[in-house]
């Protein structure tokens, strides 16, 4: 019996249709597999359509519910032909020892173990490889599947303290010196930047003053997302930051909206992405809470859904004429800013720089004419905010060295102000 997970969201972006296929055809060949599935979202009625016991459907469950089920799990699914900016929903399987089943390429590569890449399976599209995969892991004897469990455990270990909390909170301390020192000059090491997944972590107790009590320095951080209540990745991603930071005395607010329900973001996303570039009724809101909070660093996130340019701009124009003592971040959550449909982006040599109308309209290879004008309308929406974000951003961050590399070259800034930040693992 082969035990399987897939906790993402239901929808044609992650694949699910072919996942659903994959079951179908698993029963058919009667494979002996049991899966879970948890999370919701459009494509939830086709697993209606799969009547077998071997299904088990949950819809939307916290991490801490999901975990009560993966103590017999042998490995994740997660089967999306698109690329991730990261892949923290891998990881996050993994820390709690669970391989996962996706395609090894680009920054997913240190996440997914060739004895699971599914670039390696048989057949041409992700269902068949699915099938074909499951079926060879089902027919492994016990012995074999343990030995091969406690090997992909051994490379587990080895590659989760790179994403702990500590080596997180390393690299943001390193980032920090970035902007105006808080510290006195003297009561701390110099440690060299450490951004890149390749180098080194530096020990955050080097550089800490909080190590000495001086809770006095902390960092007070305004973190500004489109939507900040825990509808998808990117808002628990900016809690999980929060709470992290709190827990080492930095004071941290978060600002913005809230995500309506799935049904009435549907309807109106495309109203309020159009509206995002003319979006002046937040900035009033905005100076209010600059004036109130006077942050030291505000760090932007999500802003192509609802924000836009002008929150960037207003933020910017308050530093300038308070001459406020503070810098400006902005995390790349998603692909949208560089690229046309970024939920159709398979290679990242599709994502072409700088960010020019003709690489951008050549990058979607797409004949029909009502696409291509819709690719250059996306353009043309993307311009305010590609030059506010270039001109008052002090440091472009991003979650992998991919996606910071084609930050730096869309914008023509320099290595200096892009860095990577790579996610934690979420407990």
């Amino acid at each position: 019996m082969l035990w399987l997970l897939f906790y993402w969201r239901l929808e044609k972006e992650k694949w699910f249709d072919q996942l659903v296929l994959a079951i179908k055809e698993l029963n058919k060949r009667k494979v002996d597999f049991e899966i879970f599935i948890f999370w919701k979202w459009s494509l939830e009625s086709q697993l209606f359509e799969v009547h077998d016991k071997n299904v088990h459907f949950f819809g939307w469950k916290p991490l801490d519910e999901i975990k009560k089920y993966l103590a017999n799990i042998d490995y994740c699914l997660m089967p999306s032909e698109f690329l991730e900016t990261f892949g923290l929903s891998a990881l996050n399987a993994l820390s709690r020892w669970l391989p996962v089943i996706w395609y090894k390429k680009w920054w997913l590569e240190p996440f997914i173990f060739q004895e699971c890449n599914l670039f390696l399976a048989e057949w041409n599209t992700t269902a068949e490889r699915i099938v074909s995969m499951v079926e060879k892991l089902a027919k492994k004897a016990n012995p074999e599947r343990i030995k091969d469990k406690e090997e992909l455990e051994w490379k587990i270990k080895k590659l989760l303290p790179e994403y702990s909390e500590d080596a997180w909170y390393d690299r943001f301390l390193n980032l920090v010196k970035h902007c105006p020192p808080l510290w006195k000059e003297g009561d701390h090491e110099v440690v060299e930047n450490s951004y890149s997944l390749n180098k080194k972590i530096p020990s955050a107790k080097a550089v800490s003053p909080l190590n000495k009590g001086e809770h006095d320095n902390k960092q007070k951080i305004l973190i500004i997302s489109d939507f900040i209540n825990k509808a998808w990745w990117i808002e628990t991603y900016i809690h999980d930051v929060k709470n992290l930071l709190e827990s080492r005395w930095h004071e941290v607010v978060l600002r913005w909206s809230t995500l309506p329900s799935w049904s009435k973001w549907q309807r109106k996303k495309r109203f309020w992405l159009l509206l995002s570039p003319f979006n002046f009724w937040s900035t009033g809101d905005l100076k209010e809470v600059l004036e109130k909070e006077k942050p030291d660093i505000v760090w932007f996130n999500s802003l192509l859904r609802w924000l836009g340019p002008n929150v960037v701009k207003t933020a910017w124009k308050w530093r300038k004429e308070n001459k406020a003592d503070c810098k400006f971040w902005m995390m790349y959550h998603d692909f949208g800013y560089f690229y046309p449909f970024p939920s159709e982006l398979y290679f990242i040599e599709d994502c072409k720089t700088p960010l020019t109308k003709k690489n951008f309209v050549s990058a979607y290879k797409w004949k029909k004419l009502i696409t291509k004008l819709a690719v250059l309308c996306k353009y043309y929406w993307l311009q305010p905010l590609k030059k506010a974000l270039k001109k008052q951003i002090d440091l472009h961050l991003s979650p992998s060295d991919c996606i910071t590399n084609i930050a730096r070259e869309s914008y023509k800034i320099t290595e200096k102000k892009c860095k990577s930040f790579p996610h934690f693992i979420q407990k």
